[in-house]
């Protein structure tokens, strides 16, 4: 229980020091959230994006034409085969959000706990992460890779 209060705590925190950042750039939580998605997964498309989340495809597409608009990330079309493809790569300055994120994340949180607690708050992560990746099938969402520690 400890640890889940501990991780809790921290994921708080978290959210309350990157939303100080994502004030400058104009951008919400889930607008960083789908830029920290396309970090670890540049070149994705809208359709796999739509597949990894419980938003709506007009929501995607909402919060996609926003972050384009903003300059932090773009779509570069690409013929395969007979189709037209638009993957989504950040920009410079969207690379440069999910980095601020990231550093003030790890400075005020993970930075200040010790090593135990840094190992109970992963076992508590990957917990976590096999339980979504087993209640995909019945929300029909895919959990992607790069959120298994």
């Amino acid at each position: 229980m400890k640890t889940l209060i501990l991780a809790s705590a921290i994921t708080r925190a978290g959210k309350k020091l990157i939303n100080e950042i994502l004030e400058d750039y104009n951008i919400s939580y889930i607008d960083y959230h789908l830029l920290y998605f396309l970090e670890k997964n540049p070149g994705e498309t809208q359709y796999n994006i739509l597949k990894s989340t419980l938003q709506t495809k007009s929501r995607i597409n909402q919060l996609i034409r926003k972050l384009e608009n903003l300059g932090y990330l773009e779509k570069k079309a690409v013929l395969v085969g007979a189709l037209l493809k638009k993957p989504l790569y950040l920009t410079e300055s969207g690379k440069e959000i999910v980095s601020k994120g990231r550093d003030i994340i790890y400075s005020h949180t993970l930075e200040k706990l010790t090593k135990e607690e840094r190992e109970s708050y992963k076992k508590y992560n990957e917990k976590m992460v096999e339980i979504l990746i087993n209640m995909r099938g019945s929300l029909g969402v895919k959990i992607p890779e790069f959120y298994k520690i």
